[in-house]
């Protein structure tokens, strides 16, 4: 058949504050990170930290990193947020909600994380789902590997392949 027709894959985007301050949990992402890449084509966006930060509030802080977090999100797909108050997934619904969204939305999903100070109502809104991978608050890098983990997780569950350590 034509490729001139045919729609690229799926992509899951990462979109996160960027923090190179854990060089050990930044490379726990990375590495799951390029696993997921044998399932599904990736694209992690860097948003950049606040700069001159000295004297602002964490609040002003958390409006200009949440405007600029909005500002990396596409106009199509969907897009999930990490949010304590969200909906908490086990690992197995978390992989049947991810395939199902695989299948639905062909402009790919998008995954929000925030940054040190998080992200205010304007993300949240923003969002299709906020998801929670825990009640309490993480570390945004500590979120971003479990997070990468979990769907490296999910991708081997719906292809029914051993989960590989």
């Amino acid at each position: 058949p034509p490729t001139a027709n045919r729609q690229p894959p799926m992509k899951f985007r990462f979109i996160w504050g960027g923090s190179h301050a854990d060089a050990e949990l930044a490379g726990a992402a990375e590495r799951y990170l390029n696993r997921i890449k044998h399932f599904f084509p990736i694209e992690v966006t860097e948003v950049a930290p606040e700069r001159g930060r000295q004297g602002q509030s964490d609040v002003a802080i958390m409006r200009a990193q949440s405007a600029r977090l909005l500002a990396a999100i596409p106009d199509r797909g969907y897009v999930a947020a990490l949010d304590e108050r969200g909906q908490a997934l086990d690992s197995l619904k978390f992989a049947k909600w991810l395939e199902r969204l695989t299948i639905d939305c062909p402009h790919g999903i998008s995954f929000v994380v925030g940054g040190d100070v998080g992200y205010d109502d304007t993300v949240r809104k923003r969002a299709d789902k906020l998801v929670s991978l825990s009640p309490m608050t993480l570390p945004h890098q500590l979120a971003r590997a479990i997070l990468v983990e979990q769907i490296y997780r999910a991708c081997t569950l719906m292809r029914n392949i051993q989960y590989d350590k």
